[in-house]
């Protein structure tokens, strides 16, 4: 029962990764087309109907209950904050260099995860966690000069999800994936109008197929927040995030067909270390269970 429970929260990942992929390209195509607060008010509000129907249709009057305010209050933070730093750097970096940044996460969730989730981490995960750290280094490629703007929000979008993950194993524990990912939304939405309210002007009001794009990612983002949260709550946090890192390959390999977006080797490398340290993280989990 226990290794049906570990394979369908590991499908269930995979999934996840493949819409982060098709999220990561429609940010990246609507980016120069609307400002940042339209596109995070838009993308709050547009997933916020099919999660709303989804947490009704499966847990009824209780859909907004929720046993740990706090701790989802800590995710809503970091959820918010990692996603402003996430576009930010999928608007200055290639692709595949920002998916590469923002997935060392996993790294940092390894350091963290001993003091906030009690998970045993051994010699060879801290083995995978200096080997990614440099190839977080190699990627950053600092020999060329100070970090670039898009470098720093990459790096704080990893940071952010590293307590992000912490915070939603906590939650996958005891709380609904459904209302959890409702209710971050539903802030969010809230923030994002509030804002709206206070300086209108930056409220954007974009084409017609800017419009389908933006009303495509609201479907997406609800979509992947259930198989994120539904993922957490069936596996450990660093086996959820390790496999977050096949949007590595896969987000340049898109990026290159559609935007002709190239990685230098160095990056390639870079990458290539901390798909690596991956590996060994999650084959250590696996040894583990």
């Amino acid at each position: 029962m226990q290794n049906k429970k570990q394979l369908t929260g590991a499908l269930i990942s995979m999934v996840g990764v493949l819409f982060g992929v098709a999220l990561a390209l429609l940010i990246k195509i609507i980016s120069d087309e609307i400002s940042l607060v339209s596109l995070l008010f838009y993308r709050f509000v547009f997933a916020l109907p099919i999660l709303i129907g989804v947490s009704l249709y499966v847990r009824g009057k209780s859909f907004l209950d929720i046993s740990q305010k706090k701790t989802l209050g800590i995710r809503t933070v970091f959820g918010f904050a990692g996603l402003i730093f996430w576009i930010l750097a999928i608007r200055s970096l290639p692709l595949g260099q920002a998916t590469a940044l923002f997935h060392s996460s996993a790294l940092f969730l390894t350091l963290f995860s001993p003091f906030f989730l009690s998970e045993k981490v051994g010699i060879y995960r801290w083995s995978a966690v200096i080997l990614g750290l440099f190839g977080v280094f190699v990627v950053t490629n600092p020999s060329v000069g100070p970090p670039s703007f898009g470098i720093v929000f990459g790096f704080l979008s990893a940071l952010c999800g590293a307590f992000l993950s912490i915070t939603l194993r906590r939650l996958g524990k005891s709380d609904h994936p459904t209302s959890v990912a409702l209710i971050y939304n539903g802030v969010g939405a809230l923030v994002m109008v509030a804002c709206i309210l206070v300086f209108p002007s930056k409220l954007d009001f974009p084409s017609g197929e800017v419009w389908v794009y933006l009303i495509l990612l609201g479907v997406l983002v609800s979509i992947t927040q259930v198989l994120l949260t539904t993922a957490y709550h069936l596996v450990d946090a660093v086996v959820v995030s390790s496999i977050g890192y096949l949007r590595v390959p896969l987000a340049a390999s898109a990026a290159y067909i559609l935007f002709s977006e190239r990685m230098t080797p160095s990056e390639i490398f870079g990458a290539s270390l901390i798909m690596l340290s991956c590996f060994i993280i999650v084959q250590r989990e696996a040894i583990n269970q």
